[in-house]
């Protein structure tokens, strides 16, 4: 089994850079990142794969949860972490034993995920989040991991400085947020991606039951009403929390210092005790700018 606390290394290694933007640090990756990204182009995906797409911070360990609980049609907690199955953190050839269906997930942008799982139409569940709420958990985990994103001297440590970085898309990881959402939105419109399910993560806040049923439906498992609550109740932000610490194996360390990396509030709208007024104002020009002409609506407050 993978294991999230090997796969990242210390914190003085430069990040890998691959078609333009950066990548963590992850071991696949490194030296070289040309060889792992060419391998997840060319994975071999099985047809009853499901891989869950997302933008980093943007909530994929939450629904990897939800999705493994749901295929294996009973609410306990699944033992390892989601980075059991994410490809540009593994050698992929651990995934050949894996039983099936597979529970699989990336971060990379649209136009590098494996090519047969695009022309052979498995499923793929696509995570969003609004952009306010993301920086400000990403700030927080690169801040409270000495591993994560970038080196000690590139980290713009205060928030103030992080957020200008990611508005200048300086440290453009996984090709920066807007630009990874906007790919995506184009994927869909072309029929570039032919199975895929949109789950926003302040929908599935708002509503878990009903996002939860809607997710079971495209999965083509079976759900009742009991289910679908318990799986609910089960991943309610408290509960996952505790069971990340208390009940996932493998030796994974998510609590750096006292800090829960993968879950650390959960909340929809807590980007507002972080941006000023006047960063707030900023950060709203760039998303009319960034997503002029898109369809593309977040919810940032609920």
């Amino acid at each position: 089994m993978a294991d999230i606390a090997l796969y990242m290394t210390d914190a003085s290694c430069p990040m890998p850079e691959y078609d333009g933007y950066l990548l963590p640090k992850f071991a696949p990756l490194l030296p070289s990142a040309d060889t792992q990204m060419t391998s997840i182009r060319e994975f071999e995906s099985r047809d009853n794969d499901i891989l869950i797409c997302s933008y980093p911070k943007t909530g994929s360990n939450w629904v990897y949860e939800i999705v493994s609980m749901l295929l294996q049609g009973h609410s306990a907690y699944i033992k390892n972490f989601k980075a059991v199955g994410m490809l540009e953190g593994l050698e992929l050839g651990s995934l050949a034993d894996c039983v099936s269906p597979r529970v699989l997930s990336s971060h990379v942008p649209f136009r590098h995920l494996p090519e047969q799982h695009l022309t052979k139409g498995c499923k793929i569940v696509h995570v969003l989040r609004n952009p306010k709420d993301t920086m400000v958990s990403s700030y927080n985990h690169c801040k409270n991991d000495p591993r994560a994103s970038h080196t000690s001297e590139d980290f713009p440590g205060t928030w103030d400085n992080f957020l200008k970085d990611q508005m200048e898309n300086k440290h453009n990881i996984y090709d920066g947020f807007f630009k990874y959402e906007k790919e995506w939105e184009t994927a869909k419109r072309t029929k570039a991606v032919t199975s895929v399910h949109t789950l926003f993560y302040e929908d599935l806040h708002k509503d878990p039951v009903r996002e939860i049923t809607r997710l079971a439906r495209y999965l083509e498992v079976a759900a009742d009403k009991g289910l679908v609550q318990d799986v609910a109740d089960k991943c309610s932000f408290q509960k996952l929390q505790n069971a990340a610490v208390t009940i996932k194996t493998g030796g994974a360390k998510i609590v750096v210092n006292g800090n829960n990396l993968l879950f650390r509030k959960g909340m929809v709208g807590d980007w507002k005790h972080w941006f000023t007024v006047k960063q707030n104002e900023q950060f709203n020009e760039l998303v009319d700018r960034e997503l002029k002409g898109s369809t593309l609506n977040f919810t940032y407050e609920q």
